[in-house]
C-alpha cells in the first residue's frame, strides 16, 4: 500500500486539503472577499498597480463564469478545485453578529484578522484588519448566514488593495511545504513497504471488537486548594485490582466526554482509564466565550495547568478508595489529543523551550507561518517565569494525538522524552499540521521506542467521539470516516497499552506496519512504522 498525496503545486491543491487554512483564507481573498461600495479592487504589486472592477468578481461569485482577463490564470487550475472554490464562496457560514465580535475579539482572533489584514488593505495601503472585521459583522446582519458576496459588499471604502507581494510570499511558503510534505511521506512509504513485508503470528485476536472485562464508570469532582481550581474526572474501574492504568488528556476546545469511546474500550481489557476535565480549556470554556461571558479562549496559563492536572488526579486517587486498591497509579500510560497531546509530552518528560518560543513565534509574526497552531502555543510567551518540566515519573509511555508542541518545546525540549513515545498523525490536519507538528518533533524525541502512525485522509478531529456539551463540528470540519479513525485509536492505543503499561509483549505485533496494512481501510489508508531511521526523514526535511 502507498499513500496518494499527490499534491499539486498550486493554490488550490492546499485549498482542496486545507480548507480553512492560511493559505486557502488568503485565495479566497485574493479571488473573492471584498468591498461594499467599492467600484475597484486594486491588485498591488510593489510599484505596479492593476485594478479590477468589483462588479466582475461579483459575476465571478454568482456565476462561475471567470473573467477574460483571468482565464490564463485559472487555466492551470484543475476543474474540479475550480468547481469547490466557486460552490464554496456561495455557501453560506451560519454565523452571528455576537459570534463574529467575540471570536475577532479574543486575541487569537485579532491575530488572525491581522495577518489576513496584511494581504487585504484599505485604500491607503493600511492593514485591513479592522475593515475585514467590519465587513464581517455588517454581513452577519443578514438573514441566511454569511456568504463571500455579502462580505465583498460591506468592505467599507471605495476602494481595496491586495497585496500580492505579501501573498505571493505565503505562496512560496505553501509550495516549499509542498516539497517537503512529498519529499518527507515518500520517505516514510517506502521505510513502511519494507516494514510490513515483516510476518505476522497466526490467529490474532480481533482488537477491534470489546474485551471480556465487565466494568463502571464513576464521576467525581477533585478540589486542587493551591490552584483553587476544580478538577472534573471520569473514570473507568474494570472488574479487577491493581489494574494497570491510562490517562486521556482532552484538546482545546474539547471534552473528557469526547474520549467515552476509547475509555470503554479500554477497560472492556481490563484497564483503568482517568479522564480529568482540563476546566481552563474545555469545550464549557469554549461556550462561555462564544456566550460572551469570557473574553478569551486561548488562555497561556493553561501551559502550566495542563500537566498540574494529571499529577494532581494521579495523586488524589492513590490516597481514594477504590481506586488506590483498583488502579495500578505507579506506572500509567498518558494518551492526549491536540493540546492534550502537549499535556502527555510534557509529563512525559518534555520541557518548555521559552527561548526557542520567542524566536518562532516572533518569526511567524514577522514573516509568514502555514502552521495554525502556533496561535495556541505563542500566547505561551505572556507566562511570567513558568516552570520548564512537568515531568510525572509514574508516566511510563505516552500516547500524542494529532499533538502541538513544536514551538513550546522545541528539538531540546522534545529530546528529554525518554519512555516509550507513539506520535499519531493525519495527514488532512489543518489545526496542527502533521510536518510541522508531528513529523519534525518525532525526530527530536529521545526515546529509543517510537512509533509514528500516518491516518491518509483523517483530519485533526477524526478521532473525536460524540460527547454532550461539545460544539457540534461540520462534516467537512470532521473529515470522512471518523469511525474509521476512532478504531483505528481503539486498537493502536489498547496495543500499546498493553506492550508498555501492563507489560504484555504479546501484544507487539499490533503496533507493526504489517498488521497496520491488515488492519488498514481504504476510506482512510493507515501505516503505522516502528522506530524508522530518522536520518533519511530529517534529509526530505532539508536538516
Amino acid at each position: 500500500m502507498s499513500f496518494r498525496w499527490g499534491i499539486a503545486p498550486n493554490f488550490m491543491g492546499i485549498v482542496r486539503r486545507w480548507g480553512w487554512s492560511v493559505a486557502g483564507a488568503v485565495l479566497f481573498s485574493l479571488i473573492g472577499v471584498k468591498v461594499q461600495a467599492a467600484d475597484t479592487i486594486i491588485l498591488s504589486f510593489g510599484g505596479l498597480e492593476f485594478p479590477v472592477a468589483v462588479a466582475e468578481l461579483e459575476t465571478y461569485i454568482k456565476t462561475g463564469q471567470v473573467p477574460s482577463k483571468f482565464q490564463p490564470f485559472v487555466a492551470q487550475v484543475p476543474p474540479q478545485d475550480l468547481e469547490r472554490l466557486t460552490v464554496t464562496l456561495k455557501q453560506p457560514i451560519p454565523v452571528t453578529v455576537d459570534t463574529v465580535a467575540r471570536v475577532f475579539g479574543t486575541s487569537t482572533g485579532q491575530v488572525l484578522l491581522s495577518q489576513l489584514g496584511q494581504v487585504v488593505q484599505t485604500e491607503r495601503g493600511e492593514n485591513g484588519a479592522t475593515a475585514v472585521k467590519t465587513a464581517l459583522v455588517q454581513a452577519a446582519k443578514q438573514p441566511g448566514g454569511v456568504t463571500f458576496l455579502q462580505v465583498l459588499r460591506e468592505f467599507p471604502g471605495a476602494t481595496m488593495r491586495l497585496n500580492l507581494v505579501r501573498g505571493l510570499a505565503i505562496m512560496n511558503q505553501v509550495n516549499r511545504y509542498i516539497a517537503q510534505v512529498n519529499g518527507v511521506f515518500t520517505v516514510l512509504n517506502q521505510e513502511f513497504l519494507q516494514q510490513a513485508r515483516q510476518r505476522l503470528p497466526a490467529n490474532l485476536p480481533n482488537l477491534t471488537q470489546p474485551g471480556n472485562f465487565p466494568w463502571q464508570v464513576q464521576e467525581l469532582t477533585l478540589n486542587d486548594p493551591n490552584r483553587q481550581r476544580p478538577l472534573p474526572v471520569t473514570v473507568y474501574l474494570p472488574n479487577r485490582q491493581n489494574a494497570p492504568t491510562v490517562l486521556i488528556s482532552h484538546g482545546l476546545g474539547e471534552s473528557r466526554q469526547s474520549f467515552a469511546y476509547l475509555a470503554q474500550h479500554l477497560a472492556s481489557y481490563g484497564f483503568g482509564v482517568i479522564l480529568p476535565e482540563h476546566p481552563g480549556s474545555d469545550a464549557q470554556k469554549l461556550q462561555r466565550v462564544l456566550a460572551g461571558t469570557e473574553p478569551e479562549y486561548i488562555v497561556p496559563e493553561e501551559l502550566v495547568n495542563r500537566p498540574l492536572d494529571v499529577t494532581f488526579a494521579l495523586n488524589t486517587l492513590a490516597t481514594q478508595s477504590p481506586f488506590a486498591q483498583a488502579l495500578n497509579l505507579k506506572q500509567v500510560a498518558v494518551l492526549g489529543h491536540s493540546y492534550g497531546g502537549y499535556t502527555g509530552l510534557a509529563v512525559a518528560g518534555a520541557r518548555l523551550n521559552m527561548a526557542n518560543l520567542t524566536q518562532v513565534c516572533t518569526d511567524a509574526l514577522q514573516g509568514v507561518s502555514l502552521n495554525l497552531s502556533l496561535l495556541l502555543q505563542c500566547p505561551g510567551r505572556r507566562l511570567p517565569n513558568p516552570p520548564v518540566q512537568f515531568r510525572d515519573e509514574r508516566v511510563v509511555a505516552v500516547m500524542a494525538v494529532n499533538p502541538v508542541g513544536s514551538a513550546l518545546f522545541g528539538a531540546s525540549g522534545l529530546a528529554q522524552v525518554k519512555i516509550p513515545t507513539f506520535f499519531v498523525t493525519a495527514t488532512q490536519d489543518v489545526a496542527a499540521p502533521s510536518l510541522y507538528e508531528q513529523i519534525m518533533p518525532f525526530t527530536w524525541l529521545g526515546s529509543s521506542q517510537r512509533y509514528l502512525a500516518i491516518m491518509e485522509g483523517a483530519s485533526h478531529f477524526s478521532i473525536l467521539g460524540a460527547s454532550e456539551g461539545g460544539i457540534p463540528l461540520p462534516v467537512d470540519v470532521v473529515g470522512s470516516a471518523p469511525e474509521v479513525a476512532q478504531m483505528y485509536l481503539k486498537v493502536l492505543a489498547l496495543a500499546f497499552s498493553q506492550v508498555y503499561v501492563a507489560k504484555q509483549a504479546d501484544f507487539a505485533p499490533f503496533l507493526t506496519a504489517a498488521y497496520a496494512r491488515q488492519l488498514s481501510r481504504a476510506a482512510l489508508p493507515l501505516q503505522v512504522l516502528d522506530n524508522p531511521p530518522l536520518a533519511p526523514i530529517k534529509r526530505a526535511l532539508g536538516e
